[in-house]
This record gives C-alpha cells, structure tokens and sequence, in this order.
C-alpha cells in the first residue's frame, strides 16, 4: 500500500462514462459527495504537473495525482 504523500500517475482508463459521470469522478468527494478543493503544483523541466485534492466537508479524498505534460 503507498504511503500517504505519495502520488500516482494519472491513468484515463478510470474515466469512464459520459461528460456528467466523468466530471463527478474528478470533481466529487467519494465519502461525502461534497466537491473537491484541488491544487497543482507545475513542474515544467521534467513535464509534470502534480495535483492535491482534498474535501473541505469532510476531510476525507487527500487524491494525489501526476498529470504528464506531453
């Protein structure tokens, strides 16, 4: 199991659906359902972009992510 402040690469195969069910999956807070505060940190010599999420109602969906600038 990764440790708590590590990231993942993004993979679009856990988007699926159509443009309302793929904007919930990103947007929406999988405890609570209230809707994720995200933050991006750009890192631009080695093409990535590292993303935060977390709920402000509950807490709960610390999502970490690695977007690839390609």
């Amino acid at each position: 199991m990764p440790a708590d402040s590590d990231y993942k690469f993004e993979h679009f195969e856990e988007y699926f659906g159509d443009i309302d069910q793929v904007k919930k999956i990103i947007d929406d807070c999988p405890t609570c359902g209230g809707k994720l505060v995200h933050s991006h940190l750009s890192d631009y010599k080695n093409l990535i972009v590292q993303e935060s999420a977390r709920c402000p109602e509950c807490g709960a969906g610390n999502k970490k992510l690695i977007h690839i600038i390609n």
